[in-house]
């Protein structure tokens, strides 16, 4: 048996405890967290004493709580999750290689949540840059710039 997690397989063998105490009881006590902290805001925001003069602000979003409450716990889980496996992958030669699936998750992850909050971004500058170009020729704007695309050496 000559396979490469084999010393990864023998050293949880021989000290399955540690992975138990390093791994399994700080990802089983942050989900307790995490649970309880959505038990609160489902008693605070979805099933809370709002009324016709005090609405609840965050009446159209998931579950009536504030918008991105899911995606960050889920963000927040997944990153306390990779630090617990980089920390025991400290002491375990091989280790990274039985989670490399998780890893490409987180690194997914962030792709995804910075990618969409940078397209967010350049989306608003060019938007406003849209806006004020409209504003600035609806105004009247040069005149000189729009006779030239009607010249002869006008391109398209």
């Amino acid at each position: 048996m000559d396979n490469q997690y084999m010393g990864v397989v023998q050293y949880f063998a021989e000290h399955s405890s540690e992975f138990y105490w390093q791994v399994y009881l700080p990802i089983g006590i942050w989900l307790i967290i995490v649970l309880v902290f959505f038990v609160l805001l489902l008693k605070k925001y979805t099933f809370g004493e709002w009324s016709e003069e005090n609405p609840n602000p965050y009446a159209g979003e998931t579950f009536d709580m504030p918008r991105g409450i899911f995606r960050g716990t889920l963000t927040l889980t997944l990153l306390f999750t990779v630090v617990i496996l980089e920390l025991v992958n400290v002491r375990i030669i091989g280790f990274e290689d039985e989670i490399h699936e998780m890893m490409v998750a987180f690194q997914m992850m962030l792709a995804f949540y910075f990618g969409s909050k940078v397209m967010h971004h350049m989306a608003s500058t060019d938007r406003q840059k849209t806006e004020a170009i409209s504003e600035s020729s609806f105004m009247g704007g040069n005149l000189e710039s729009q006779e030239e695309f009607g010249g002869e050496d006008a391109a398209g």
